[in-house]
C-alpha cells in the first residue's frame, strides 16, 4: 500500500513539475465566438473573449466584432472589417489589423504586427519585434527593447522606446528603431 501511494504521489508531482502546456483547447466566450482546436473566430460578436492559457492560438475577428485574445505563448490575431481587437500575447505573436479596425495589444519578444487600410493600432512590443504601418493607418508603438517600425505612405506614426518613452531613432524616411538601425 505504501509503494502504491508513493508511486501515485510521484506521478501527480511529475505532472505538476512539468508545467508548460495547460493541456486544452482555448476557451471562447461571447456571441459569435467559436473555436476548433487552437483556432478561434469571432463573427459579428459583441464581446468575444478567447483565453489560450500557455498554448499558442489564433483568433480571426470579422464583421465589426469586438474581440479580446490572451495567451502567454504565441497569439496570432487577424482583425478585419471595422472590428475592435485587443489582447496580450507571448513571444513570436503576430497581429494584423485591417480595414478600419482598431487594435490594442501588448506583445512579448519577436512579435510581428501589421496595421493597414486605415487601421488604428496601439501596440506595446518586446525585444526584436517588427511593426509595419501602411495605407493611411494610425500607429502608436511602444518598444520595450530593440525593435523596428516601418511607417509608409500617409500614415500617422508615433514610436517610443523603453520605460522612459524616448523617441525612436529615425534610420531613414519612415523607418524607426529602438536600438541599432
Amino acid at each position: 500500500m505504501r509503494v502504491v501511494t508513493s508511486v501515485l504521489f510521484c506521478i501527480a508531482m511529475a505532472g505538476v513539475a512539468c508545467g508548460g502546456d495547460s493541456g486544452g483547447a482555448p476557451t471562447c466566450a461571447g456571441t459569435g465566438c467559436t473555436c476548433t482546436d487552437s483556432a478561434c473566430a469571432c463573427v459579428a460578436g459583441t464581446d468575444c473573449k478567447t483565453e489560450c492559457g500557455d498554448n499558442a492560438c489564433s483568433l480571426n475577428c470579422t464583421a465589426s466584432s469586438k474581440c479580446n485574445g490572451n495567451s502567454t505563448d504565441a497569439l496570432s490575431v487577424v482583425c478585419n472589417d471595422s472590428s475592435a481587437c485587443k489582447g496580450i500575447g507571448g513571444d513570436a505573436s503576430q497581429v494584423t489589423c485591417n480595414a478600419s479596425s482598431s487594435c490594442d495589444f501588448k506583445l512579448a519578444a519577436s512579435a510581428v504586427a501589421v496595421c493597414n487600410t486605415s487601421a488604428t493600432c496601439k501596440l506595446q512590443v518586446g525585444d526584436a519585434s517588427m511593426i509595419t504601418c501602411t495605407d493611411s493607418s494610425s500607429c502608436n508603438i511602444k518598444c520595450d527593447g530593440n525593435c523596428k517600425a516601418i511607417c509608409a505612405g500617409s500614415t500617422d506614426c508615433s514610436v517610443t522606446c523603453g520605460i522612459a518613452a524616448s523617441p525612436a531613432t529615425v534610420c531613414a524616411a519612415g523607418i524607426y528603431a529602438c536600438g541599432p538601425c
